[in-house]
């Protein structure tokens, strides 16, 4: 019987730019195949298929938020920026190597008591594998790092109708991103020259709270949607040495309420879910230590 090497899920580590992705939970890439269908003339089915000039691959990278995964000197995020990446996975098989990476999603997601996670996104132009270069003892990385599992969020803003955690008590912070990409593909070549954002194009921004008083929070006197801005601080939880600035400051510029839902549910607290968006661009999120 033919020896197999399997692959463990401590041997494998996730590169962007050729630096290590701490934290990482899972990768998964699909590659579909893109078709256009044919069919004759009077034909009532389709019967031939033929492929498309572009073929991007999806990938995906889940990861518990560290203070490796954003830089200590803090920045924007720079949802919209054309600049490519490649993506590396390697394992004790092989590298696979993703080009021409452009980020497609974002997402961070921040609980009480749970690991702050995160992800990206992003569409990729080709993917190659290289058996001579797969994980070897001196890759893998053993250093601590230094995570976030809040007991209490800090939650301030500017928006008459946003809220914040002097009045109600947060639960769940969850910022998404989703940038639509369109391909340029020159005449006569096979795969996107570049691939640019679709805009304009919305952000989402949702927080959850347990109710604890009446105020109606929906104004609908106004004809023109009132915009602000929310800042929250999640403390960070230290495995290594403490960080000399150990709160991660997140803030969206430019939010309005989209929604509030109220819920009730048997033997549990009654919670307020409020929904906001904010235009995509790269100064919407800023980030910074304290």
């Amino acid at each position: 019987m033919p020896s197999a090497t399997r692959v463990h899920s401590h041997e494998s580590q996730v590169y962007i730019n050729d630096t290590l992705v701490r934290g990482v939970q899972s990768f998964s890439y699909e590659n579909p195949k893109n078709t256009q269908e044919l069919r004759k003339l009077g034909s009532y089915k389709q019967e031939d298929y033929i492929l498309t000039a572009d073929q991007p691959i999806d990938t995906s990278i889940d990861f518990i938020v560290n203070d490796h995964i954003l830089e200590t000197d803090g920045n924007y995020l720079k949802f919209l920026s054309s600049d490519e990446s490649t993506i590396q996975l390697k394992d004790s098989t092989a590298r696979t190597t993703f080009s021409k990476a452009n980020l497609t999603n974002f997402s961070l997601n921040f609980s009480v008591g749970e690991l702050a996670r995160g992800s990206y996104g992003y569409q990729c132009d080709s993917l190659s594998v290289s058996e001579g270069n797969s994980l070897i003892d001196l890759d893998l990385d053993s250093s601590k790092i230094n995570i976030f599992r809040p007991q209490d969020i800090t939650l301030t803003t500017t928006l008459d109708e946003g809220i914040n955690s002097t009045d109600f008590p947060i639960q769940s912070i969850s910022l998404s991103v989703g940038i639509e990409r369109r391909a340029t593909i020159r005449v006569g070549q096979r795969g996107a020259k570049r691939r640019y954002p679709v805009l304009p194009a919305q952000g989402s921004l949702s927080i959850s709270v347990i109710k604890n008083n009446v105020d109606d929070t929906m104004n609908l006197s106004n004809l023109v949607v009132e915009k602000g801005n929310f800042t929250f601080v999640i403390p960070e939880t230290p495995l290594g040495s403490s960080s000399e600035n150990p709160n991660l400051n997140i803030k969206v510029y430019n939010c309005f309420l989209d929604s509030v839902s109220h819920s009730h549910d048997l033997d549990g607290n009654a919670t307020l879910d409020f929904s906001y968006a904010f235009p995509i661009s790269n100064d919407a999120v800023e980030y910074y230590f304290s």
